[in-house]
């Protein structure tokens, strides 16, 4: 069983190591107002690739054990990871366009469909998930490593991704922070004065 701890320090600290690259990247990408490259994409995939894999196996393996009935488990696990594989491709299908789902067509504001409840709805249904994997093996590693998914995907949006759109779109987009929450909740009614 000791294999599965050396394989988890390994994934953890390649997701370490490639995330502090991505995130200084999609800084500087942000900063001159440009678009992500492939190559940043790609690393960016890898480097949740690592976090998931080590979720997956924190769960399958029921780490740090949490002591909560397996049937509640696993039917909570199950709707909260449907109701994720729902919202993330309801976010991704409402582009129209997987160079605009990915950040590189940048060419309109999506503001329709699930964006209209939610601004993040791909990063909503990718915690669900995650979420869902977690409660379904018990593991309070996994559960871990999903509230590190959710604080890291909360301080990018709030911290990079935010104020670049605004920069990029402006008041379009200011207005449409005012009518749709961040992460899920009723659409408000456009302000008139």
């Amino acid at each position: 069983m000791m294999w599965i701890y050396v394989v988890l320090i390994i994934f953890i600290a390649g997701w370490v190591m490639l995330g502090i690259y991505v995130f200084s990247e999609i800084k500087k990408t942000y900063d001159r107002g440009g678009v992500f490259t492939s190559k940043l994409l790609l690393i960016w995939y890898v480097m949740w690739g690592f976090h998931h894999l080590t979720l997956i196996l924190s769960s399958l393996y029921g780490l740090w054990s949490i002591p909560i009935n397996r049937t509640f488990a696993l039917a909570g696990g199950l709707i909260l990871f449907v109701v994720g594989v729902v919202i993330l491709p309801a976010g991704m299908i409402e582009f129209r366009s997987l160079r605009r789902s990915t950040g590189q067509d940048i060419s309109k504001l999506i503001t329709t469909g699930i964006y209209q409840w939610s601004r993040n709805p791909q990063f909503l249904g990718w915690s669900l998930m995650l979420f869902g994997v977690s409660l379904i093996g018990r593991s309070g590693l996994a559960l871990a490593l999903t509230v590190v998914f959710v604080i890291i995907l909360h301080l990018y949006t709030v911290r990079l991704e935010e104020p670049y759109l605004e920069r990029l779109y402006g008041d379009e987009y200011c207005m449409y922070k005012s009518r749709a929450a961040r992460w899920i909740g009723i659409p408000q009614e456009d302000i008139q004065n």
